[in-house]
């Protein structure tokens, strides 16, 4: 009886490795942009004069779109075929990071910052539908997955410290003009590299209302985070913006379960261990922003670090995230996913207390009498000093920035 020879491994070829290599690549175009302008904040406020409050717009109006349209992207991608909805969420990340790059207000920057994450939300489901689909169950999802994973982590470190060698070299106007020039290849491969493919839905058959509940209440969430920090916890304000991304959301949650054809089948939760995956991810890429944003502040505003320097101290974890990305990636089919996420949410969880320590050991003589002050207010009180000491006439700022 003859045997029925493997399926040969997709990655074994040349096509499917530079496939992988490119949607890796789109993958870290769509999470770069969550930090790479956490270095240039200072430079940004000071070329279009933004206030402390708004300043924290430019990073985080990337992010409310970006999670807002996450779900409404992926399931454009499946009525509209993959390639289609990946080529034009792609164009229009590259324009709206060029409008941004040519900002002379802070109002056209954060509007290109929204358009920009409009355009990742697009990008990176159908990028991740492509690359679950192309590779097959076993070893090469494994590998896939995990160099995804390792791009997603080393992403986000690289992007400061890309930030900070533009913002200090051809100026901050580089973190946003970056991007395009990055597309151009991207789109490139795209049309060489990955098929076009029929609708494979009816339109008629769309969830609009599951649509328009997700959208709105997952714009409406990202949205009160964002503003709660500066306009209190407690404020009438936000707790009526939670209850209505909550009310939507809940809303959402009954449209789903009615529907004949949903816009995500809540069946899917059902699978074991997706829901603590979401979970970890959630809690990981939440402090990993959060670290960044503040510590940058820190870096540049308290301790009087160049933008070069700030980003170059985030290379130790570049460089850890690629390493620990690729020993997990290879111990993923052996062990399992639960020992590798369980030890991973420890040593995460355990870092920073440790970081604490050695920082207050480093300490410079002077600044010991100013630990008892809390850091938000040390870093929004040199944000104010360094904003109003001086009243330059609008402009670039580029120049005067990197003089200091």
């Amino acid at each position: 009886m003859a045997t029925v020879a493997p399926e040969p491994s997709v990655l074994s070829t040349r096509r499917g490795k530079l496939t992988l290599t490119l949607l890796c690549a789109i993958a870290f175009v769509d999470f770069v942009d969550a930090s790479i302008v956490n270095v240039a904040l200072p430079s940004i406020r000071d070329a279009l004069h933004f206030s402390v409050q708004g300043l924290q717009w430019v990073p985080s109006a990337y992010l409310l779109t970006y999670g807002g349209f996450m779900l409404l992207g992926g399931r454009a991608a499946d009525l509209l075929g993959r390639r289609r909805v990946l080529v034009a969420g792609t164009v229009l990340l590259g324009l709206a990071s060029l409008v941004g790059g040519f900002a002379g207000s802070a109002g056209v920057l954060v509007g290109a910052r929204l358009a920009q994450g409009v355009g990742a939300a697009m990008m990176l489901p159908a990028a991740l539908s492509i690359l679950t689909t192309t590779s097959k169950e076993g070893k090469d999802r494994h590998t896939a997955i995990g160099a995804w994973g390792a791009v997603g982590g080393l992403s986000a470190a690289a992007g400061v410290l890309l930030g900070g060698l533009l913002t200090a070299g051809p100026g901050w106007r580089w973190v946003m003009f970056v991007n395009p020039l990055a597309c151009v290849l991207v789109l490139g491969g795209i049309f060489r590299l990955i098929s076009g493919e029929r609708r494979r839905a009816q339109l008629r058959n769309f969830d609009l209302l599951g649509a328009v509940l997700a959208t709105g209440g997952m714009l409406l969430l990202v949205y009160a985070l964002v503003r709660a920090p500066t306009v209190g916890w407690s404020h009438a304000a936000t707790i009526g913006e939670l209850a209505g991304a909550l009310a939507l959301l809940a809303a959402f949650v009954v449209n789903e379960l009615r529907h004949r054809n949903p816009l995500a089948p809540l069946s899917i939760f059902r699978i074991n261990g997706l829901g603590f995956a979401d979970a970890t991810q959630l809690v990981t890429f939440a402090g990993f922003l959060a670290i960044f944003f503040f510590l940058t502040l820190y870096m540049q505003n308290v301790l009087g670090y160049s933008p070069i320097r700030t980003g170059l101290a985030y290379l130790p974890l570049t460089v850890v995230t690629v390493l620990a990305a690729g020993i997990s990636s290879q111990l993923l089919s052996r062990i399992g996913t639960r020992p590798l996420m369980v030890v991973g949410s420890l040593i995460t969880a355990g870092h920073p207390h440790r970081r604490a320590a050695s920082a207050r050991r480093r300490l410079p003589a002077g600044a010991a009498g100013r630990q008892h002050l809390p850091p938000r207010g040390r870093l929004h009180r040199a944000a104010r000093h360094q904003h109003t000491r001086r009243d330059r006439p609008s402009g670039d700022g580029d120049t005067d920035s990197r003089s200091r």
